[in-house]
């Protein structure tokens, strides 16, 4: 079947009207940046920023960021914006009146009328809009009246509270007529008319429709946004005359006339574009616009649409969706039939007509629809509508099927056909080795061998001056040509300048004088016949698959990859971009999807549907140039209206803005001084460090990718500061420095010499000092040694003479019973002996052996001390008491010495206690901690120690008592011990009460031993 029926359920053969996207729209709110999304006017300044009044103050848009100046105003409710004749930008406010002064790094806000919440003649009264009359007068409306302000007084006009305006956003609409006169209308429909003459304001007897929002004056008729809908009247010597309705739009709010059209917008969510002043023709726009109050037309002819839902640029697309059926198709072929105007494409199942109307419309026609089938290509000639499906190719005549071909015998799917300048149509199908030529006068055949690498196929054929070309696949094979005379194919591919990732298939190929452009899965590519060159688009462009070319013209080509459309100056490299932006339906171009027709139009069919040019693109229409819209040094803000200034080493963030549209959509790019490259700038900021000391000139400009070409460069100056070293108050420091050196060297050295002197003159006297105590303590020590040899020579040799002396006796005496008596007197001079050789070596030890730290429990050291003593004479008597401050911690002493130490002093305390009377012999040892020191204090209630003896008990053989039976040095060994440990010794005694030691030691380190 040549039609599927159930096709007829889903397309419609009656000839419809097609919907057109022919605009973007792009929605800023809260989450974008602005204060509130209640949005009352929008307007542009001088330099091309724009300025946005909403409920929550007044904001600057850079195209980058918002900036609210909120202390700008005294109420939060910015209300609009007049632009002067002379190109002032005035803000009004509920309290204000003020003129924006933008220097592009700073705002400056003149304040030119103050308002108050009660009206008085000097202040303004909730003002609502704008106006600026033929002699630069500047008009407001508030709520019952309006007010003229010359530049330096106002005056006030009211007119009563029977003409107050109910809303808060409108009361009064100024307009003038051909002969200057100046009117007010007023929200309730009351039209006033002011009398130069009288200086006053004098009531019209006809009025307008209520609810008045807006009025336009244009060519001696009025334009009236009200309540009920968009009316007209006509405005003669001063009458209001014929009202009636243009247009049922209910809640019109705003109206703006711009170069084409009148656009209508209104409280409710319409916006109407009236072409021209065709009424009956009014488009709504395919968007929701929540509460539009305002309207504004930028310098790009963008609209702006201020509503409660925030600010919604409208901008038109440069390519319109004809057909919104084509949409979520595969568009696979496209052609035109010139003479009577009718565009064909189809997808994969579907052949379908546009028909261009005289209205200018586009209507929509199936003509044929296979299931089975799967349409490649199209082709149009004088004989009808070619068409390859499947393995088949179709011929229709005046749409209908009149004849078919079916080659399914020879090869794979009809991949391309081809009308030559002799309308002779060329076939390529897949896994043929051979490329069919088909006569249009008798339908018959020719086949051509084309020598094919392995695994290749023919893809499309295409013709040039000389002959047709064929193009395959294989970096060995890729092009083949056959010249009109010639019977044969040749393969003229040639080696490619850069590595081949894939196999290199062509997907399409055009023809442009003597240079054939190949779209290849490796990039575009150049042929000339003599080299094979990848074009240099730039990363990542250069490398992506291209998949259509076509010629615009013998400058210019276009070309598709997954980027979009793109327009190439084969002269100067430029390169313009058309993407989902400009109004493609994707931005996936499919094979051969590049159709200029009879007309020059431009036809671009995408994976998602199929686009028409609504406006031509040869234009070099060139991008806004790029503001410098913020500066900082080391992290801090700066001005850069009249240059930048930085010191040098600094670190400095600029940030460019064209403020244009879709900001999300342009490029920039940057050079310095002399620089010939330009450099990729990324997400409008551009850091600069290491910059050399003097004037720098920084280039920025701008790339919009919507068709749009490089923008003028704008031109910054930045100077960095001389280096520190290089400033003529450094040289002067440097000088002054030099000499203040040259003197402190010499004060110094002076002072140095002197202080020398001085040192070595108290050295020396330290050094005799030393010599001098050096002598004392040798005449000390010698004295020592010589009492030592004494009394050593003493002590040693009387208990030898005893012992000799007992021997003596004990012969002499032959009496068995006192030989006992004699050994018991024997043992204890020997043990005497023993004793005094035991305090030499524990003297000895002291003066050699180095301070060995040890940690130990204190309690249970001295308890191992008094098990030492427990079998001295009269130990049992006495009561020992331990006390330990530390809570049962270890320390850390010298065991060795703090063991000679007690030993002498626990002995002492057994030989000299009081025995007898009423008080119990007690010896009390106890230790104290702090985290630098240790306090052992042995205290007994013995027989004390006489005051004239207390300062010598610590001198070397020293005997406080005659009673004393040892050597004199324990004392002394005991005190030279502690010593030696860093610490002191004091002793506290009365006669006859008892004797307190106290010893003071330092808290050592357990590392290793000190000398």
């Amino acid at each position: 079947m040549l039609t599927r029926l159930p096709l007829l359920l889903v397309f419609s053969l009656v000839v419809m009207d097609l919907s057109a996207q022919e605009y973007r729209f792009h929605q800023y709110r809260v989450e974008q940046g602005l204060p509130s999304d209640v949005i009352k006017a929008t307007a542009q300044d001088s330099l091309g920023f724009f300025w946005i009044a909403t409920d929550d103050g007044i904001v600057k848009y850079d195209g980058l960021r918002f900036t609210t100046y909120r202390s700008a105003l005294h109420s939060q409710y910015a209300k609009g914006f007049l632009t002067t004749r002379k190109g002032r930008l005035l803000a009004i406010a509920d309290l204000d009146l003020i003129e924006i002064e933008n220097q592009v790094d700073t705002v400056i806000f003149h304040s030119l009328l103050r308002g108050t919440r009660n009206p008085t003649d000097t202040t303004i009264w909730y003002g609502k809009t704008l106006y600026e009359d033929r002699h630069e007068n500047i008009w407001i409306a508030e709520t019952q009246a309006v007010v003229r302000y010359d530049g330096k007084a106002m005056k006030r006009y009211d007119f009563g509270p029977e003409h107050r305006s109910p809303v808060f956003i409108r009361s009064y609409n100024f307009f003038e007529d051909q002969d200057g006169n100046l009117y007010a209308a007023g929200y309730a429909g009351k039209v006033f008319r002011f009398n130069k003459n009288a200086d006053t304001f004098e009531l019209l007897p006809q009025t307008l429709p209520g609810h008045s929002s807006h009025v336009l004056f244009e060519k001696g008729k009025l334009l009236v946004a009200s309540g009920d809908g968009l009316y007209e009247a006509t405005l003669h010597h001063g009458e209001i005359q014929n009202v009636h309705r243009l247009m049922p739009a209910l809640n019109c709010s705003y109206l703006l006339r711009t170069s084409d059209a009148l656009w209508v917008c209104t409280f409710n969510e319409e916006v109407y574009r009236v072409p021209g002043s065709r009424y009956e023709d009014a488009e709504k726009l395919p968007y929701s616009f929540i509460g539009a109050s305002a309207l504004f037309s930028s310098k790009e002819h963008d609209l702006w649409v201020a509503s409660d839902k925030g600010l919604i640029l409208v901008q038109k697309n440069q390519f319109q969706v004809l057909d919104m059926r084509s949409q979520a198709h595969f568009i696979e072929g496209m052609a035109h039939d010139a003479e009577h105007d009718v565009l064909y494409y189809c997808s994969k199942e579907a052949l379908i007509g546009l028909y261009h109307g005289r209205d200018g419309a586009w209507e929509h026609r199936l003509l044929y629809f296979n299931r089975d089938g799967y349409f490649q290509t199209l082709q149009f000639n004088e004989q009808g509508l070619w068409a390859g499906t499947s393995f088949e190719v179709l011929l229709f005549q005046h749409d209908k099927l009149k004849k078919r071909w079916d080659f399914a015998k020879e090869g794979g799917f009809i991949a391309d056909v081809f009308i030559d300048k002799q309308q002779n149509i060329w076939l390529s199908q897949g896994r043929a080795r051979r490329v069919k030529r088909m006569s249009t006068q008798d339908f018959s055949l020719r086949y051509y061998d084309v020598p094919l690498l392995k695994q290749s196929q023919i893809n499309l054929v295409r013709e040039g001056d000389d002959g047709i070309y064929l193009a395959s696949s294989g970096a060995g094979g890729y092009l083949f040509f056959k010249s009109h005379e010639a019977d044969t194919f040749q393969n003229v591919s040639l080696p490619v300048n850069f590595p081949v990732e894939s196999d290199l298939n062509i997907h399409d190929l055009a023809v442009q004088k003597d240079i054939v452009w190949l779209a290849s899965t490796e990039g575009l590519l150049r042929y000339d016949g003599h080299t094979t060159q990848r074009i240099d688009l730039g990363e990542p462009l250069t490398s992506s698959s291209v998949s259509s070319v076509e010629t615009l013209d013998d400058r210019y080509i276009l070309f598709s990859n997954s980027y979009g459309l793109m327009r190439y100056d084969v002269i100067t490299g430029d390169l313009w971009l058309y993407d989902e932006n400009t109004g493609l339906p994707s931005n996936t171009i499919t094979d051969h999807g590049i159709l200029i027709d009879r007309y020059n139009r431009l036809w671009i069919g995408t994976s998602f549907g199929l686009a028409l040019a609504s406006k031509s693109i040869r234009t070099n229409a060139t991008t806004a140039q790029p503001f410098c819209t913020y500066a900082s040094v080391n992290g801090m803000t700066r001005r850069f209206r009249h240059g930048l200034q930085a010191p040098y080493g600094a670190f400095i963030t600029l940030m460019f803005s064209p403020i244009t549209f879709p900001e999300n959509k342009i490029n920039m790019q940057w050079r310095l001084d002399d620089d010939s490259v330009w450099h990729s700038m990324y997400d409008h900021t551009l850091t600069l460090s290491d910059l050399s000391a003097g004037r720098h000139r920084l280039q920025v400009r701008a790339k919009k990718n919507t068709g749009l070409g490089w923008s003028d460069p704008t031109e910054t100056t930045v100077t960095i500061g001389k280096p520190y070293w290089q400033k003529a108050e450094f040289i002067f420091l440097i000088l002054l420095a030099a000499l203040m050196i040259a003197w402190a060297s010499y004060a110094v050295s002076a002072a140095i010499m002197k202080k020398r002197k001085a040192y070595l003159h108290d050295l020396i006297k330290e050094r005799t000092l030393d010599l001098q105590k050096a002598n004392e303590e040798l005449l000390q020590r010698n004295a020592e040694l010589d009492r030592f040899v004494y009394s050593a020579s003493h002590d040693l040799s009387a208990p030898l003479k005893s012992v000799l002396g007992l021997i003596m006796v004990a012969r002499m005496d032959k009496s068995i019973a006192n030989h006992e008596q004699y050994l018991d007197m024997m043992e204890r001079s020997i043990r005497k002996l023993e004793k005094f050789i035991e305090e030499v070596v524990s003297y000895s030890r002291n003066t050699r052996m180095p301070v060995k730290p040890e940690t130990f429990l204190f309690t249970v050291f001295v308890q191992n001390l008094l098990l030492d003593h427990q079998y001295a004479p009269n130990y049992g008597k006495i009561k020992f008491d331990v006390e330990d401050g530390t809570g049962g911690q270890p320390i850390v002493a010298d065991v060795v010495r703090l063991k000679i130490i007690l030993n002498n002093l626990i002995s002492n305390a057994i030989k000299f206690h009081w025995f007898g009377g009423d008080r119990e012999p007690v010896v009390c040892i106890s230790l104290t901690a702090t985290t630098t020191h240790y306090t052992i204090v042995v205290r007994d209630n013995g027989r004390g120690i006489d005051n004239h003896h207390l300062g010598h008990i610590f001198d070397m053989f020293y005997r406080a008592s005659e009673q004393a039976q040892g050597s004199g040095l324990g004392l002394y060994i005991l005190k030279e011990s502690v010593l030696k440990l860093g610490g002191t010794v004091e002793a506290r005694s009365k006669l006859d009460e008892g004797t307190t030691f106290i010893i003071t030691l330092p808290a050592l380190n357990p590392a290793s031993p000190t000398a």
